[in-house]
């Protein structure tokens, strides 16, 4: 009886660690489509809004969720104090304290850590053109995991059972 009750825990816990690897891949997704959120956002403040930039980080800050919202709060902050940080300066800073964490493949921190750089130097549209980029490269890291996704799901959950059944057959 002991043994059948520890087989069905033992289980039950590699189906949960299955489950909660699965859970992290939607979470990554989730957090790809908040940033390409952020970035239609930014680029409607600075293209139609004509919103300076301290501006446009309140209204994003309230828009968004955390741990974005406070980031967007920090450079909005820094940025009326004028400290004399640059923008990319403080969007790197900011956003690295905030992606610590998200869940969020190395790449694709890269992408949103970069963004920085194409914005505080040019007009407006130069501005929004460049968001645009940022844009498309983040739509494409989101269609590759939307692809990826749905495989590396049943592979987990697939790998989790097995192991769990050869762990349950060693055992007994």
């Amino acid at each position: 009886m002991l043994r059948f009750i520890g087989a069905l825990l033992l289980m039950a816990g590699s189906i949960g660690i299955g489950w909660s690897m699965r859970i992290g891949l939607k979470e990554n997704l989730e957090h790809l489509y908040q940033m390409r959120q952020i970035f239609w956002m930014l680029q409607k403040e600075i293209e139609y809004s004509k919103a300076p930039l301290p501006e446009a980080c309140r209204k994003i800050g309230d828009k968004v969720e955390e741990p974005y919202r406070g980031a967007f709060f920090a450079i909005r902050e820094e940025m009326i104090a004028n400290y004399g940080t640059d923008f990319p300066t403080l969007w790197k800073r900011q956003m690295e304290k905030c992606m610590k964490e998200v869940p969020v493949a190395a790449e694709d921190k890269r992408i949103f850590l970069a963004f920085g750089n194409c914005i505080g130097y040019m007009d407006g549209a130069v501005q929004a053109q460049a968001v645009e980029q940022y844009i498309h490269k983040l739509e494409r890291a989101i269609e590759r995991q939307e692809k990826n996704i749905a495989d590396k799901c049943k592979v987990i959950m697939s790998l989790s059972i097995m192991g769990g059944l050869m762990l349950v057959v060693i055992l007994l």
